[in-house]
């Protein structure tokens, strides 16, 4: 059953932030699917993502070794995080911008704690890591129940 479902867009405003998404699951779940994608996931328009790469080295006070062109492409970089009427589930910091992860007490993909899927207020945080454009995302939140 579909618990939860938001989409979203990200700008570059939102960098290196972090945006909760508060849901309530309701009693007797067995399990928690939790599906997130965003897009894009590279910064398409050439010129910026140079520009974006000259501006790290300067900020960072490196020297650029070869060509910015070099490090292309930029990626935008969104991950998640899940916690539980306050208790924290996991996190999945990974470079896929199109996930899929399981929450329960058999069985929990990595990065999540095997868990009761306890009633009340859960959070699904997007920790903005880098963001070179706007970014559209969706969330979406299926259960199962106890049989």
């Amino acid at each position: 059953m579909l618990i939860y479902k938001t989409k979203g867009k990200i700008t570059t405003a939102n960098d290196k932030t972090n945006l909760t998404h508060k849901f309530d699951v309701p009693d007797n779940m067995r399990l928690l699917k939790i599906k997130y994608c965003y897009s894009p996931k590279t910064l398409e328009d050439r010129e910026k993502a140079v520009m974006l790469v000259r501006n790290c080295f300067d900020k960072y006070d490196e020297t650029i070794v070869g060509r910015p062109a070099d490090y292309l492409p930029v990626k935008n970089l969104i991950t998640i995080s899940v916690n539980a009427n306050g208790t924290y589930i996991g996190a999945a910091h990974r470079q896929s911008n199109n996930q899929e992860h399981i929450i329960s007490k058999a069985f929990s993909s990595p990065g999540f704690i095997k868990s009761d899927i306890l009633s009340g207020d859960w959070n699904i945080v997007l920790n903005v890591h880098s963001i070179s454009c706007d970014v559209d995302y969706t969330i979406e939140v299926e259960g199962e129940k106890k049989e």
